[in-house]
């Protein structure tokens, strides 16, 4: 809205560009409200499907007085001119403009020839429509396009819909089966709570059945689909049971005007396969849902459909091109796949890991082996867990016979799910020690993980004199306890031990694929940010084309604390929203979609309940990574009263992680902490642990950190004349403007205006583009009682006996109220308590001279 008033204002006709149900309509209302109320006058034309071919229909929507004498498009013309000739701003709006009448049309282009006026349009966002587009292209326009919702919309619209926020498979689901679009969101929410689909338990809607598609969505479905002809339904038909299909092959079955017309209506998407091969499928997804609903009870069209379904042979693709600048080119692909239709591409993903798994199952099923078992309890370590066939598997499979690598995975996927899913730590700590007495060759892989158990449940048992850790390298090469013992390495903030260990690990198959997320999150923890971020979307993105959701969610990860370190929240949101818009993943990598979910919540500081985080998976305050712990995200959330303030309480969070061995979210903490709210026991305690380990890469930060924290303007000046591109010249300009509000907080606006000018000149220096923080404190003073600001206001004119005399009161209460103020507002001297009262909001300093007024 703010684009579209933005481009009017600028005297330019605004094109409002989107899906049918994406919200246009809804948007040019509020934007011609938002006009009419500023004074504009606005001729407002709602075409419709049914009134394109009525001559002057869109005319008379306007409710003009027409008689005869302006029958006809220029005497209508002439009576709008008339019009707008009187005084004021004089606009068109006009809605859903391919469907306007001719003679409308032509009224319309007339009157900008004569008069000028800016022109706002709603559009589909189909290819050109000669018929309606060249009527109206004489003037320059802008165009606002809509995207459809994201993951994060999507809940959003949940909670205002029905008023709690929902689990994260149902906004799922609800993205995945809409495409985004915004109509069809609504009605997916609407009808899912009136047909029982979605339950409300504990305050948050949950699944209460696998399919969202319900009885009350068939006009809405049948909506989409009208005005097809015969041939683009059966079309439609046989696409929706064959599933993603090669184009070409549907080119030669379907025919291509079929496919184009499907397509220019938006029921097809075309997305790329493995081995660059584009499949064509059903879109939006619900769409899809209802036709396999309706045709395969349809023998014949199933067997036509099967019959004509011939796999298309992998195509060679080329490879991608070379560059200097990978981290540029990453971004890059990346914000392409962002402005692409990954709601199709999501839907495909969830199609092939959902068969792949039934597949599974089902060899299970009829073969309840020890190797069947751990095939699909595979799958299940990243995809949706189900927990029936799940324990199905644990309880029913013949455990007795089989390899020895074999029994491990399965006894730690039991292990795993008594701690995850039941809660039994001390169950699965059993399980393990069970293993390690009836296979004593097993006995180093499962100390590691009850280990690991232990660790991930409460803190690193011996962290002072790693003994605990190093004593893991004693176990098999070849086994798991590399992997677990990169984990802890990882924990402890040491990425080259974790590295080595990763490194050692490398050619164990069968076990969980932790390699590539350990190397990933080592180059994270060295300072390496943009080479972790490159691994970590190359990696990505071959998870998806093998169907691998654990890799997808361990790498979306990474990527995700890659780019909020340089404060790029749009596409580390998107890329949290894609992970979970496929549902939340098995009991292995779940901690990670958890902490993804609270990662997802800092810039706006939104309570992690409304994003599904359920009360079960709230976790403690400090965890071994970033997001795991609710710590960063209630520092995110606070609104301090006094920089004092805040630097202790981060100090105490930072100290808690250290005391449970948890340094790599220490550091994490201190870092976005730092930004924030710069305070001295912070950078002391972020400044010892980097030193302890070695890691030089944010010198640089720390030392403007120390001058700005301590208010050394010529050293930061000199600081930043000096300062030497790296990854932290974001969190610097996050430092600088926390510094600045940290100077408001404590009474010196003199120093905070040098500061802020400072800031400004760095970001304009090194075009610093990412977001920064809208990181909001109390107002200066606000923690102070009515009392203590009207004697603040005073005292530094003031002494203490004439205070008293003032107000009433002893000395030692003076003395009290002086002193109370001085720590709540961190400030030092009483004329700067004073005037910081006199500076903060009028409420406060107004509201105490009244108080006092009236005491007089």
């Amino acid at each position: 809205m703010k684009s579209v008033l933005d481009y009017v204002a600028k005297g330019l006709g605004v094109r409002i560009v989107g899906a049918p149900g994406s919200g246009r309509t809804s948007l040019l209302k509020s934007v011609v409200a938002k006009l009419e109320e500023d004074g504009a006058t606005v001729y407002s034309m709602f075409a419709a499907p049914a009134l394109a071919a009525v001559p002057f229909a869109g005319v008379l929507s306007l409710g003009l007085d027409l008689r005869s004498r302006t029958i006809g498009i220029l005497g209508i013309v002439d009576l709008l001119s008339v019009q707008m000739a009187r005084s004021g701003a004089h606009l068109i709006a006009i809605d859903d403009l391919e469907n306007l009448d001719r003679e409308s049309l032509a009224v319309v282009d007339v009157l900008r020839r004569r008069r000028n006026v800016p022109l706002i349009t709603t559009m589909n966002d189909r290819p050109f429509q000669p018929r309606s587009s060249g009527y109206l292209g004489s003037i320059p326009e802008a165009t606002v396009s809509l995207a459809p919702l994201e993951y994060e919309q999507i809940g959003k619209l949940i909670t205002e819909t029905l008023g709690h926020p929902a689990e994260v498979n149902v906004v799922a689901n609800v993205l995945t089966k809409s495409g985004g679009n915004l109509r069809l969101a609504v009605r997916i929410i609407q009808t899912s709570a009136l047909s029982g689909r979605v339950v409300l338990r504990d305050g948050l809607w949950c699944m209460n059945s696998p399919m969202l598609m319900n009885e009350h969505l068939n006009g809405t479905v049948e909506a989409l689909l009208q005005g097809l002809r015969p041939e683009e339904v059966r079309a439609l038909n046989k696409m929706s049971l064959l599933g993603p299909s090669p184009v070409d092959r549907l080119v030669a079955t379907v025919g291509e005007d079929i496919l184009d017309n499907l397509e220019y209506n938006g029921l097809i998407s075309v997305i790329q396969g493995s081995h660059g091969t584009l499949l064509a499928a059903v879109f939006p997804p619900i769409v899809d849902d209802y036709l396999r609903a309706h045709t395969l009870s349809s023998r014949r069209i199933l067997q036509s459909a099967v019959t004509d379904h011939v796999i298309a042979e992998p195509g060679d693709h080329p490879a991608p091109p070379a560059t200097d600048d990978m981290l540029s080119a990453s971004l890059s692909v990346l914000r392409t796949e962002m402005g692409s239709n990954h709601a199709a591409a999501t839907r495909y993903f969830q199609q092939r890991r959902d068969a792949l798994e039934e597949s599974c199952y089902q060899k299970w099923h009829s073969d309840r082996s020890l190797s069947n078992a751990v095939a699909l309890l595979r799958v299940y370590w990243g995809a949706p867990a189900n927990p029936h066939r799940i324990q199905e598997v644990l309880r029913q499979t013949d455990s007795d016979h089989g390899e020895s690598e074999d029994l491990f995975l399965f006894n730690m996927s039991l292990a795993w799910w008594q701690f995850s899913h039941e809660e039994n730590l001390p169950g699965a700590i059993a399980t393990m020690q069970a293993l390690a007495s009836e296979r004593p060759g097993l006995r180093d892989e499962a100390e590691a993980v009850t280990a690991f158990l232990r660790t991930s449940h409460g803190s690193i048992p011996g962290n002072k004199d790693h003994s605990f850790v190093d004593s893991l390298k004693h176990g098999s090469q070849s086994g798991i306890t590399p992997t677990i013992k990169g984990l802890l390495e990882l924990y402890r903030l040491n990425p080259e031990k974790a590295q080595h260990a990763a490194d050692s690990s490398e050619g164990a198959t069968g076990y969980p694929p932790f390699e590539s997320f350990i190397r990933g999150m080592a180059m994270l923890s060295s300072g390496r940010e943009e080479a972790a971020l490159v691994m970590a979307l190359e990696f990505r993105e071959k998870a998806l084309q093998n169907v691998d959701q654990f890799a997808f969610v361990s790498q979306s990860y990474v990527a995700a604390l890659s780019l909020l370190h340089h404060g790029l929240f749009d596409e580390a949101e998107y890329l949290m929203g894609r992970a979970f818009s496929l549902g939340k993943p098995g009991f292995l990598v779940e901690s990670l979609h958890v902490a993804m979910l609270r990662l997802s919540s800092l810039r706006d500081a939104v309570p992690a309940t409304s994003l599904g985080v359920t009360d079960g998976s709230s976790g403690t305050e400090n965890g071994p990574f970033p997001g795991f712990g609710t710590g960063l995200h209630d520092l995110a959330a606070s609104r301090p009263a006094s920089a004092k303030a805040f630097d202790e309480r981060a100090s105490r969070i930072i100290e808690k992680s250290l005391a449970r061995g948890f340094v790599f979210e220490a550091v994490h903490t201190g870092l976005f902490a730092l930004g924030l709210l710069p305070g001295p026991r912070v950078r002391g305690l972020l400044q010892g642990i980097l030193e302890d380990r070695g890691i030089t890469v944010h010198d640089q930060l720390l030392a403007v950190a120390g001058a700005a924290i301590e208010m050394d303007l010529p050293r930061l000046r000199h600081l930043l004349d000096t300062y030497v591109l790296d990854g932290d010249t974001f969190q610097v300009s996050m430092v600088l403007r926390g510094a600045e509000q940290r100077c408001q907080l404590s009474g010196e606006p003199a120093v905070a205006s040098e500061i802020r000018r400072a800031a400004k000149d760095f970001v304009v220096r090194f075009g610093v583009v990412g977001t920064l923080l809208d990181f909001r404190s109390e107002p200066p003073g606000s923690s102070l009682t009515l009392r203590e600001v009207e004697v603040a206001l005073v005292a530094g004119q003031q002494s203490n006996q004439d205070i008293a005399e003032q107000f009433g009161i002893s000395i030692r209460t003076v003395e009290s109220h002086i002193s109370n103020a001085l720590r709540k507002t961190d400030t030092t001297t009483r004329k700067q308590l004073a005037d910081l009262i006199r500076n903060a909001p009028n409420s406060l300093a107004s509201g105490a001279l009244e108080a006092s007024q009236a005491n007089s």
